[in-house]
């Protein structure tokens, strides 16, 4: 995979165009998790005015993105941070409020590729898996864990099978653990062959929301995006994994509860088949779209 979708093939950029009310071509945007840029482009290609926000936790991502956005820069800023500090952010811009925000959750293509980072279960690398170098690692957050704490987010936040048998071998085998295949060799031991593929996606993607603790970063960057929307500013949330849809749900209907928000769909959208057919990774994005209806 080359070129643009090098780092990330973006998902429903249709729909995240359609939906971002980009046609008044003013005002401030921002993308909350810019990886490769691949949302960013085409919504800075869809407009001549717009000013637009890029943040993102991991230093490659920035880097390449940089790279992408720099005929636009007069009117792109990106932000090597954690969206949670978008307030801060805008703060130091100036900015008084953002006509619409994105959040396209999950793990980059260009980070389950580099066996360095430590994401990938058919890569060895160390047992990093931090989205950005801020964060503790794999290896550490599972040396002072509890048995309990490990099963805990097994089952949680990767609903995953087996989670006692998998956490208990863990957390024994945690002073050996030193490589993500390492980390494969025991969910092997302790998994049927038959569940292997489906558990190993399951077991990594719940240690990596845990090391980045994303489920809560997540909440609270939600809540700080939509009060740092304009009236009838949009916000766009694109999720790969339960957990994440269920708080991103959740923010959304109590905010539709309290008269703070219209949401755009009843129902989540889902990418075409085509859309599928021609990006595989697409097939598990979950599509939530609301509009601000209080004014600041």
């Amino acid at each position: 995979m080359h070129g643009d979708t090098f780092f990330h093939q973006p998902v429903m950029v249709a729909e995240v165009i359609q939906h971002m009310n980009l046609q008044q071509d003013k005002g401030f945007y921002c993308d909350c998790t810019v990886g490769g840029a691949g949302h960013l482009i085409p919504m800075l290609k869809a407009t001549k005015q717009a000013k637009f926000i890029g943040i993102d936790w991991d230093p490659d991502a920035i880097d390449y993105a940089e790279k992408k956005v720099r005929q636009y820069e007069k009117r792109c800023f990106l932000f090597e941070n954690t969206f949670t500090n978008l307030g801060l952010i805008l703060d130091k811009l100036n900015i008084s409020g953002l006509d619409g925000i994105l959040f396209d959750l999950g793990v980059s293509y260009h980070q389950l590729t580099m066996p360095h980072r430590g994401f990938s279960f058919d890569r060895e690398g160390r047992l990093l898996m931090h989205m950005s170098p801020g964060n503790p690692t794999l290896s550490r957050k599972i040396r002072s864990a509890t048995k309990r704490e490990i099963i805990t987010v097994l089952k949680e936040f990767g609903d995953v099978r087996n989670c006692h048998k998998i956490g208990t071998q863990i957390f024994e085998n945690r002073k050996s653990l030193k490589t993500t295949l390492d980390l494969r060799k025991v969910i092997e031991k302790t998994t049927p062959k038959r569940f292997l593929k489906k558990n190993l996606h399951k077991v990594f993607q719940a240690l990596r929301i845990w090391v980045n603790d994303e489920i809560n970063n997540l909440k609270h960057g939600l809540l700080t995006a939509f009060d740092s929307l304009n009236f009838r500013g949009r916000i766009i949330v694109i999720s790969y994994h339960s957990g994440e849809d269920r708080v991103v749900k959740n923010v959304f209907r109590d905010l539709q509860k309290n008269g703070k928000m219209i949401l755009l769909h009843k129902k989540v959208l889902k990418p075409t088949q085509d859309e599928i057919k021609n990006n595989p990774r697409a097939r598990s994005a979950k599509f939530r779209a609301g509009e601000k209806c209080v004014v600041s």
